[in-house]
């Protein structure tokens, strides 16, 4: 369906350009794009995004055993006389559970048919029984064979692509927003279709890196870099964890220090594995960094199945001296199991590198205080129990920011020990974890190793990491800052570290010409950030909020909100334009205060769609101020104005707006009319720190 859509798309395309230029008595001289960055039918370029865009086939091997199909979801197998229905591909998961329940069975997948398998060019097919599916599996390369289909690298979407005439003017913009999309574009580019992407585009790696090109050449380039950097997974297997050959897991062992996190070991899980190449076995205190007990260790293979050989003489390890055979394998977990018995080693390629910091007790207090800490909590089995950004004060203060931006202020004192240095925390409530005296173990680059032996006598590591950006923000306005928000390729608030995810807005050129520096929203693409301590406003507070709106909507009765506190009938205020889109701030019982100039359209005409600075003050008084574009607009001296007196959970900002918003501040104190000059006279701000 979608690629009948396309051809009559670009069918009719050249039909609009036939007519156009038979009515069309001059046309406006364009400059001819050039040739390297039209997308040509059948070039590289093309069969590269072509491979990028395909289904991929492998994701169901465990069902399917075929890397050139896929079988559409839900689909209802039984496995080793388990009947299971995958729903989703974390299904998978259950299903290789089944199969990886016991060794010397068959592990038999039958599939319930009839089912739909998607191609690699994502056209479908209705497959009724095994012998028709084992038809189309005979076209698909064999298992890890090479085939066109790339998976190493994605695009980041949406992608847009714009259609010229054969006078190179832009007749339309096609937006992509799917692999198969893409796929069907570039599959049905024809003669007298020309075509060229509007760059930058994101792409990502399978490392979870991202490359941002700027033209096709660096587009190939990326791709072609890419390829055969990663494994594709086109064994037959789910997720590549049973496809560990002797060598490997020997490689592997060998590698880095591996973690028990095993229930049945639980005396064992402070402590972790050493293998060295000489076939020794080394057992480390994970708290002490002490060697405990030393074995050996073999690796032997048969009936397909590797396993693992221990002995230890020291009890109680000594338990440890069987036969383990494996039974999965991710890149950095192994499952080992012998009859009821089983041992799960998780990689840890970290803890090899704690070593002694070399620091005397300023040193370390400087480095403390030298920049943001991010601190991680682990348990003595290497879970990670919390994280959390720290800020270590000179004055004795600590400010802690945690998760939905909770943010507490506790105290803490460094001192040197017999033999150690012993940190301590105190007076945090929702960071309790944190508190108590903690003895430093040892460094690893830029973090400190610390533990903490809890009242139950368990073991806590705390790993305390430098975070320090290098960072160009001139700081200018920042006392009181509570929300700063530069909107620069992200909707991340400076001040709690809070990082709105999964956005869908645009991210456009600010009032400076900056791109990316500011943030589009289309009426229905709100952002929300969550309320904290420090951010809450309710009456009686000293508050300011200051903005660059740009309107893109001239639509005179729309109320279009910048930025609001929600709540109920007394609860809440808004920052917007309404009424010929004029800037308003109101509560949410009777209160308002409009921009007099803008609404009498004393210097400005409603439709003005350029960038404005808004700035809403309010003071001790109750008095209510709006300035826009550094000039006080109205005042409300000793106003009804009433929030409410309890806060919001969370701020909303865009909320039916359409337009660009910028460099977003909220301070809990009322700006000066020269603050608000200064904040006017301010170039546009693309700052990621602060």
């Amino acid at each position: 369906m979608k690629t009948n859509q396309l051809k009559f798309f670009f069918f009719f395309s050249l039909l609009f350009l036939l007519l156009f230029s038979a009515c069309q008595e001059e046309v406006v001289e364009i400059t001819d794009p050039d040739n390297e960055e039209t997308i040509a039918p059948n070039s590289n370029l093309a069969n590269l995004m072509r491979n990028v865009a395909s289904n991929d086939g492998s994701i169901d091997n465990i069902i399917d055993y075929a890397n050139c199909l896929e079988v559409a979801l839900p689909v209802t197998v039984t496995a080793n006389g388990v009947t299971i229905t995958i729903e989703s591909i974390t299904d998978f998961d259950a299903l290789e559970s089944i199969l990886d329940a016991f060794s010397n069975d068959d592990d038999d997948v039958e599939i319930t048919f009839p089912i739909t398998v998607i191609f690699n060019n994502y056209t479908q097919l209705v497959i009724n029984n095994q012998t028709e599916l084992e038809a189309q599996i005979e076209n698909c390369n064999d298992e890890d064979e090479e085939d066109d289909d790339m998976e190493c690298i994605d695009f980041q979407f949406p992608i847009f692509i714009s259609i010229y005439n054969t006078a190179f003017q832009v007749i339309d913009t096609v937006t992509i927003q799917d692999d198969e999309t893409l796929y069907t574009f570039i599959e049905n580019l024809e003669g007298g279709v020309l075509a060229s992407i509007n760059f930058p585009v994101t792409m990502l790696l399978a490392n979870g890196d991202t490359v941002v090109v700027e033209n096709n050449a660096e587009m190939e380039a990326a791709i072609e870099a890419a390829e055969d950097t990663c494994d594709e997974d086109d064994d037959y297997d789910w997720n590549d964890d049973d496809d560990c050959a002797e060598a490997y897991i020997a490689s592997s062992l060998i590698e880095c220090h591996w973690n028990y996190v095993t229930s049945l070991y639980a005396t064992f899980v402070a402590e972790h594995f050493v293998f060295l190449e000489d076939g020794t076995a080394e057992i480390y205190n994970d708290v002490t960094g002490d060697l405990v007990t030393t074995g050996t260790w073999s690796l032997s293979s048969g009936s397909n199945i590797t396993s693992l050989n221990l002995e230890f003489n020291l009890e109680p390890y000594a338990s440890l001296n069987l036969v383990w055979e494996m039974i999965s394998c991710d890149d950095d977990r192994f499952e080992f199991f012998n009859e009821n018995n089983s041992l799960v080693l998780e990689q840890d390629c970290e803890n090899d590198a704690i070593e002694d910091c070399n620091v005397n007790l300023a040193e370390l207090e400087g480095l403390l205080l030298q920049c943001e800490i991010e601190a991680y909590t682990y348990d003595a089995s290497d879970n990670i129990l919390d994280e959390n950004y720290l800020l270590f004060e000179a004055n004795g203060e600590v400010i802690v920011n945690g998760e939905l931006a909770v943010t507490e202020v506790g105290s803490w004192t460094l001192i040197e020990t017999n033999s150690s240095y012993a940190l301590t925390i105190g007076g945090l409530a929702s960071f309790d974890l944190l508190n108590g005296e903690w003895l430093l173990l040892g460094c690893e680059e830029d973090a400190f190793i610390f533990s903490q032996e809890t009242n139950s006598g368990n073991i806590i590591i705390l790993e305390l990491e430098q975070d320090c950006q290098d960072c160009n923000n001139p700081e200018v306005l920042i006392n009181d800052l509570v929300i700063y928000m530069p909107f620069a390729e992200e909707a991340h608030d400076l001040i709690s570290g809070f990082n709105t995810e999964n956005v869908t807005n645009t991210f456009v050129e600010d009032r400076a010409g900056n791109s990316s520096c500011a943030i589009a929203f289309s009426g229905n693409d709100t952002l929300e950030i969550p309320v904290n301590t420090n951010s809450q406003l309710i009456q009686g507070d000293s508050f300011s909020i200051s903005l660059w709106f740009k309107m893109q909507n001239t639509t005179a009765g729309d109320l279009e909100l910048f930025f609001r506190s929600p709540g109920n009938a007394t609860q809440g205020f808004q920052l917007g334009v309404y009424d010929l889109n004029t800037p308003l701030f109101a509560d949410n019982t009777s209160f308002s205060l409009w921009d007099n100039d803008w609404n009498g359209e004393v210097d400005v005409a409603w439709e003005n769609t350029n960038w404005h600075h808004l700035v809403l003050t309010v003071d001790a008084d109750n008095t209510v101020r709006l300035y826009r574009d550094g000039v006080q607009r109205n005042i409300d001296e000793n106003s009804s104005l009433n929030i409410g007196s309890q806060a919001s959970d969370r701020y909303i900002i865009g909320e039916g707006f359409v337009g660009h918003l910028d460099d977003l501040r909220v301070y809990k104190r009322t700006l000066s009319p020269n603050e608000v000059g200064e904040l006017f006279n301010l170039e546009g701000e693309c700052y990621t720190c602060l």
